[in-house]
């Protein structure tokens, strides 16, 4: 098992953050873009994207969902909508080896 030693601040956007055990992480991201206000309701309909990659090896993983009402989705990774994204991210960093290039 890997444990992380050094605690560092989550790059800008990161919601949810997965260690490898080569050391790297596995970074998850969330976008959201508003396309209109809900005709029928108060809540706010848009797209959700919920983009996943690997500092080590730099796989990645995408997902796209649109059209949903954005306030009936948080928090989106315990959403069902977050649910093949966990998988994958968790799934990933359980495996991989590479290592995160070095900063200096």
């Amino acid at each position: 098992m890997t444990t992380q030693t050094k605690t560092t601040t989550w790059p800008e956007g990161v919601i949810a953050r997965y260690l490898t055990v080569g050391g790297a992480t596995v970074d998850v991201t969330q976008t959201q873009v508003i396309r209109k206000e809900g005709d029928h309701c108060t809540s706010t309909v848009g797209d959700l994207t919920l983009a996943v990659r690997c500092s080590g090896c730099r796989a990645s993983d995408e997902s796209t969902y649109e059209g949903l009402y954005i306030g009936l989705v948080e928090p989106v990774l315990e959403s069902f909508y977050g649910e093949d994204t966990r998988d994958w991210a968790q799934s990933h960093a359980e495996t991989c080896r590479a290592m995160p290039k070095p900063s200096a």
